[in-house]
């Protein structure tokens, strides 16, 4: 036995069921743009982020520009370690006058009076190359402020003009060293040459 319904019943079950597929559907595609939203949502942040990051690292790397700020000052610095300790050519002869001979080129601002300087040296006797004294061994540089006579006046003039970075040789008459009374095992009237390595300049602030 079967049973028979009216064609109007039977065309409007098929439309209910046309009806809720197609609300199914709008279900599904809102439920998929809900996906995408977050998905750019998503993309936007982290592409933002990525931009915050990369901003920073711009403004640092400004603002550092091969130093680093401290109360408006720029300090120029090579490096934290210690240089290979070098050798001291002798001069052909006794220095009268102060010579200045640039070994390896620095760069960056050159240094003027009133800026400090940090850095490191050995120093022998011009005559016979004894050495009397170095920062190498000790690993620590030392820190000089240019113009001020905390240093022989030879130091004092020959590195005025030096770079980061640069090693240099001064040759110094005895009359810009320590003249005629000498100190400790550094005898009167001992011309002396240096060879020095310019790690960080501070201007004057």
């Amino acid at each position: 036995m079967s049973v028979r319904y009216p064609p109007a019943l039977v065309g409007t079950a098929k439309r209910e069921r046309q009806k809720a597929n197609r609300q199914l559907r709008l279900q599904e595609l809102a439920k998929e743009a809900r996906k995408e939203k977050s998905k750019r949502v998503l993309l936007r942040s982290v592409l933002g982020i990525g931009a915050v990051v990369a901003l920073v690292g711009i403004v640092y790397l400004v603002n550092r520009d091969d130093g680093s700020s401290v109360n408006g000052e720029t300090t120029t610095t090579l490096s934290t370690d210690t240089p290979t300790k070098p050798d001291v050519s002798l001069p052909a002869t006794i220095p009268t006058t102060l010579v200045t001979t640039v070994i390896t080129e620095g760069t960056g601002e050159p240094a003027k009076v009133g800026d400090t300087v940090s850095v490191h040296y050995i120093g022998v006797t011009s005559a016979d190359g004894t050495e009397f004294d170095n920062s190498y061994d000790r690993g620590s540089p030392i820190t000089v402020t240019l113009g001020t006579g905390g240093v022989i006046a030879g130091w004092d003039q020959g590195l005025v003009g030096v770079k980061v970075g640069e090693r240099l040789q001064l040759d110094i008459p005895s009359d810009l060293a320590y003249g005629a009374s000498g100190k400790g095992n550094i005898g009167p009237d001992t011309a002396l040459s240096f060879v020095i390595d310019v790690m960080s300049i501070t201007p004057a602030g």
